[in-house]
């Protein structure tokens, strides 16, 4: 019994040690890969953490960003309608030849705040709809993963090591990085 519960521990770990190496891999021909020329760096990892990202993930960011830009749509409508109003006041009560200039702006600004009102209006009654493909997916299907990476890399013909941190969205299996995100270079305090 001690030799099977032995082989399956010894089995799941190489097999996550495994899985991390393919990733790392994945991540260092990304970073060696320029404009479809690759160069030899020297990468060495000081950080590498794998998460997965999932339908229910993707579905929850989908939803953030949504929330987020329909705020700062009714945030710039209800900011604009403010100005028409404030611009209507300080047309009233104009009188004389202001008050025919008066009287333009006012209906001019009256038709513009009543245009922005009527596209705030329809702003405020969007509601966040799930894309078709995601309604009968999986919430736990995986989608992709990510990988929060802290390395150096020592360029060709240089000495100098730089250290970066970025992010990097793999596929699925985790053997093809598809895009980085955030890659920063770091002072190196020795």
């Amino acid at each position: 019994m001690k030799k099977i519960l032995f082989t399956i521990t010894l089995f799941s770990v190489c097999s996550l040690l495994n899985a991390q190496t393919i990733e790392k891999q994945a991540v260092k021909e990304y970073l060696e890969t320029v404009k479809g020329v690759r160069y030899d760096l020297d990468i060495k990892y000081t950080h590498f953490e794998i998460s997965t990202i999932t339908v229910q993930d993707s579905i929850a960011i989908l939803k953030n960003s949504f929330e987020k830009n329909k705020a700062k749509k009714i945030a710039s409508l209800t900011k604009s309608i403010a100005s028409l109003n404030e611009g209507i006041k300080k047309q009233e009560g104009k009188t004389g030849l202001d008050a025919v200039v008066a009287g333009s702006l006012k209906k001019r600004f009256t038709y513009d705040r009543d245009k922005l009102q009527k596209k705030y209006d329809e702003v405020a009654l969007l509601e966040f709809k799930l894309y078709e493909p995601y309604k009968t997916e999986s919430p736990e299907k995986i989608l992709s993963k990510k990988a929060d990476v802290h390395f150096t890399a020592i360029k060709p013909g240089e000495t100098e090591t730089s250290a970066y941190t970025g992010d990097f969205v793999l596929n699925p299996k985790g053997d093809k990085c598809l895009k980085s995100k955030n890659i920063k270079k770091i002072e190196m305090n020795f």
